[in-house]
């Protein structure tokens, strides 16, 4: 009974152990054994065993520390490091780091460093570094870090820094720091330090600290750099937005200058053709006088500036043919009593002759005219203004056309 006790005993042991040591090689191999078809020199007595030279077919081994060239396929169950060159693949189950070189793909289980060259990707699990060139894609599960260049796209799990080129998008989960060039998109979940440069658009999804640079827009919650495009947007603009219209919720630490401006702080600092925040007073003109004899326009109103956009019938005298222009005015303005102001700014002109250039006046010209107004606020939303001031006409050549005093008198709607 001892005996048959002892053996029992001595059987689990044995059984545990065994049962130990395969789990402690998987954790050291990433992948099962496979068919190799392939010479190697390889050094049997360590743990596991270490590949130097390795030429063939396929192969399936335990580690490179080395050179690996394979017609097909190269598959390392654990670590691989050296030179890997393969027709088709090359995968390591742990970490490969070096120069590995592929018609498809390079995969590595955990982290891939050194430089990959793929014709479709290559592929960490965990962190690439290094340079890596793929026509298709770079990925890194965790975190892209060196230089990255794709035919399509270049993403990663968490992190990203780095140079990073890619035909078609950059994506990042999580932080980009460097400089990211995307054929159509630049994007980073939360934080981009550096550049961004895209023909479509870029987006920080919680503050660019550095320059995005889009042909279409740039998209950020907070804004701490430059944002430059056609269209860009900030929850908190503290940085600089330029553009053909700027859009903000908070821009009281920033600035806007662009051909509209729109925000949601009455502190924004903006400067553009059209300035709009919550207390933008915005108003109809109607008024006539010796330059154009009729005219309509729009004007935005903001604590001590406005801007004005309209147009104008009969810039020449009555008795030619019908003419007109289209012009904008930029200018400031003071209370002198509570319904009494004085607005004094600067316009710009394009004029339109029509059929009177076969009377032998220039089809089109530019004008230039300063002038000081006042403006009486009779009622809430009704006043009246009378405006003086000097033209100069010219044509886009640079000619002379008139020099004269001007006068303008009208309503003031809303």
């Amino acid at each position: 009974m001892k005996l048959n006790v002892q053996t029992m005993a001595w059987f689990l042991l044995g059984g545990c152990l065994a049962g130990i040591s395969p789990l402690q090689a998987q954790k050291q191999i990433g992948l099962k054994k496979g068919p190799n078809i392939s010479l190697n020199i390889t050094n049997p007595h360590k743990d596991p065993k270490r590949t130097y030279l390795n030429i063939g077919l396929l192969s399936h081994f335990p580690q490179l520390n080395g050179v690996g060239i394979n017609v097909i396929s190269s598959t390392v169950q654990g670590n691989a490091n050296g030179f890997q060159l393969s027709g088709i693949t090359n995968i390591s189950g742990l970490n490969a780091s070096g120069v590995i070189i592929s018609s498809i793909a390079n995969v590595s289980g955990k982290n891939l460093n050194g430089v990959a060259l793929s014709g479709l990707m290559n592929i960490g699990g965990k962190r690439v570094n290094g340079i890596q060139l793929s026509a298709l894609g770079n990925v890194g599960g965790a975190s892209l870090n060196g230089v990255s260049v794709s035919g399509l796209i270049n993403l990663s799990g968490k992190n990203a820094a780095g140079f990073h080129l890619a035909g078609l998008a950059n994506i990042n989960r999580n932080n980009y720091q460097g400089i990211a060039i995307g054929g159509l998109m630049n994007a980073c979940g939360e934080d981009s330090k550096g550049v961004q440069v895209t023909s479509l658009l870029n987006v920080a999804g919680k503050s660019s600290k550095g320059v995005q640079l889009a042909g279409l827009g740039n998209v950020s919650v907070t804004n701490q750099g430059l944002q430059l495009a056609c269209a860009n947007y900030s929850e908190k603009n503290k940085g600089l937005q330029l553009g053909v219209a700027n859009f903000s919720n908070e821009g009281k630490k920033g600035l806007q200058i662009g051909i509209v401006n729109i925000s949601a702080d009455s502190t924004a600092h903006q400067w553009g053709v059209i300035n709009l925040k919550p207390k933008t007073r915005t108003q109809l003109l109607i008024s006539g006088g010796n330059a154009n004899k009729a005219n309509l326009s729009v004007r935005f109103k903001n604590k001590y500036t406005y801007t004005q956009l309209g147009a104008g019938a009969y810039y020449l005298d009555t008795n030619k043919d019908f003419s007109f222009s289209g012009f904008y005015r930029a200018g400031l303005y003071i209370s002198l009593t509570s319904r009494l102001t004085l607005n004094g700014d600067v316009g710009y002109y394009h004029i339109e002759t029509l059929d009177n250039k076969h009377a032998g006046i220039p089809a089109r010209m530019y004008a230039i005219e300063p002038r000081i107004s006042l403006e009486y606020q009779a009622l809430k939303r009704l006043g009246i203004f009378a405006a003086g001031g000097y033209n100069w006409t010219r044509t886009y050549q640079g000619n002379k056309f008139e020099n004269k005093g001007v006068f303008e008198a009208g309503l003031v709607l809303f």
